[in-house]
């Protein structure tokens, strides 16, 4: 879900919550409103009524006949009819402001909440989609991926997958330690994350090395380890041919090789970068 559309929908039910807790309040303003008389127009002595006098001449008469219905049979101390009772003003029925503030304070908390929920599990989701990671990607031919790792000087790197892939020569394992994962192509998938901490480890051009720059282990071309803190050789995800096209598995990781491994044996190819 995404965090925009919680927002909302947070936004739209503290509105809700304000308008019903203000309902009753609203209803009783509008009672008082119909209740009050209507205002009468005050003529100023002196000036020139713009009805010629007519019209105060009817109100005199109607307030004359009022006052004389009004009169009770038996009359009143000083002969002056009862004021009219004005209504009573209705009582608010809906929740004090102590409720109305924690409902809402809970609300508010709840809408964070689930909208800081939603956005962590957006972002820490894996997308299963084509070329991403957490799926099967389909690189293309194999000469295509040779020809990039070529371009790339030793290395291809697959951002959206978490992956380099590096030429595989089956020559340098004569004991077939990564043929399994290597599915007969003459290529190799290696996961980006340092198997110390899990910084992602870039390539040093100079070295030909992933060298990782958050505590220094290195790892040569194939993924071995050759320096650092890291525990073991990087880990590598399967590779299988199918039609001639690349397939890596990203959704199965397996476990790099152990530090004493050393299948490929080949020193840094100049300085390194860490």
């Amino acid at each position: 879900m995404s965090p925009l559309i919680v927002l909302l929908a947070t936004t739209a039910g503290l509105l809700a919550v304000a308008a019903w807790w203000f309902r009753p309040i609203l209803e009783s303003v509008a009672a008082d409103l119909q209740a009050m008389p209507p205002r009468r127009r005050a003529v100023t002595p002196g000036l020139a009524d713009p009805d010629c006098g007519i019209g105060a001449t009817l109100m005199a008469a109607a307030a004359q006949g009022t006052a004389t219905a009004a009169k009770p049979a038996g009359g009143t101390a000083g002969g002056s009819a009862p004021a009219p009772k004005r209504p009573k003003r209705k009582k608010p029925t809906g929740p004090d402001r102590r409720s109305f503030l924690r409902t809402g304070i809970f609300l508010g908390t709840g809408g964070v909440l689930g909208a800081f929920g939603a956005a962590s599990i957006g972002f820490l989701w894996p997308r299963l989609g084509a070329g991403a990671f957490g799926a099967a990607i389909d690189l293309g031919p194999e000469a295509d991926v040779l020809a990039s790792i070529d371009d790339g000087g030793g290395r291809f790197e697959f951002p959206s997958g978490r992956l380099y892939m590096v030429r595989y020569d089956a020559a340098k394992d004569p004991d077939g330690q990564y043929a399994d994962i290597t599915g007969d192509a003459s290529v190799m998938a290696i996961y980006q994350k340092c198997v110390h901490l899990g910084c992602r480890v870039p390539w040093c051009d100079s070295s030909r090395w992933f060298e990782c720059p958050c505590h220094g282990s290195r790892y040569n071309r194939w993924g071995e380890y050759e320096f650092g803190p890291a525990p073991r050789g990087l880990d590598r995800f399967p590779v299988t041919l199918e039609n001639g096209n690349v397939f890596v598995d990203t959704a199965t990781v397996i476990t790099g090789p152990a530090r004493t491994a050393g299948v490929l044996g080949e020193p840094a190819a100049g300085p390194n970068c860490n």
